[in-house]
């Protein structure tokens, strides 16, 4: 998941690394493709963090730069939707392919599953751009989905990508033997200043995910570590989505 992030913020760039960006994108896409196109209200409602106000600036930004249109449709031609450009419509499935042919052959390398998919995902690259894709369609809804059982195992206090970052790393660095530094929690996170890094890592221990103790090689250093009840969550999660993900391949 987050060889994904990665993925995705190569295909849209750094200036829309942000889940909220990532919503409305994928959301926009997903709907658009099954026919049932966001409305403006929708739109801003689909992101999950930002004042009115704010949601309205993001998406005002994606309408000035050209990802979206506005425009009627026949689901109810008194409201004003929010549909997806040429543009979106191109690099969004360009995205969801690279995306989805990565993930199936990480899943085949660790024999998981097999590579079965890559011919047809190939193909899916030359299709135009505006065509249903079920595979796509798939795809996207299922990565909704995994952002959906996230909040939900967080009661969605935790949603947004920073937080994802740290719990995950946190929790493979105590599986490896090698617990993360409080620094290198804060490197991890993508955005925001030291201290907004340092904040968010007080709130998830205040809140029971994340405990600091002293390192015994290094007492300079202090370790930050998951909780019982932060592996517990993460556990419970990974194990949900990864028996989707496998049903959602074969």
């Amino acid at each position: 998941m987050e060889e994904y992030g990665q993925v995705f913020g190569e295909d849209f760039g750094a200036d829309f690394f942000s889940q909220e960006y990532w919503y409305l994108f994928i959301v926009a896409l997903a709907r658009h493709w099954r026919g049932a196109p966001l409305h403006v209200g929708e739109a801003c409602r689909t992101m999950k963090t930002g004042s009115p106000k704010t949601r309205e600036t993001r998406l005002k930004r994606l309408l000035d730069e050209g990802w979206f249109r506005k425009g009627k449709h026949d689901a109810d031609l008194r409201k004003t939707y929010v549909l997806p450009t040429p543009l979106l419509l191109r690099v969004g499935r360009r995205h969801l392919v690279s995306s989805l042919l990565h993930v199936t052959r990480r899943l085949a390398e660790g024999e998981l599953l097999p590579a079965q998919l890559e011919p047809e995902l190939q193909r899916q690259l030359h299709c135009p751009a505006d065509a249903p894709p079920p595979q796509l369609m798939g795809w996207a809804e299922f990565l909704i989905g995994y952002t959906d059982d996230w909040n939900a195992t967080f009661d969605n206090r935790f949603h947004t990508e920073e937080y994802w970052y740290p719990f995950v790393h946190c929790l493979r660095g105590h599986w490896a033997g090698a617990p993360l530094t409080v620094t290198r929690a804060c490197e991890v996170m993508r955005t925001g200043s030291h201290r907004t890094r340092e904040t968010r890592i007080a709130i998830a221990e205040g809140r029971g995910m994340l405990t600091k103790r002293r390192s015994e090689s290094d007492l300079r250093s202090t370790l930050i570590l998951p909780t019982p009840a932060l592996e517990a969550a993460l556990v419970g999660h990974f194990r949900r989505t990864l028996g989707q993900l496998a049903s959602l391949l074969r």
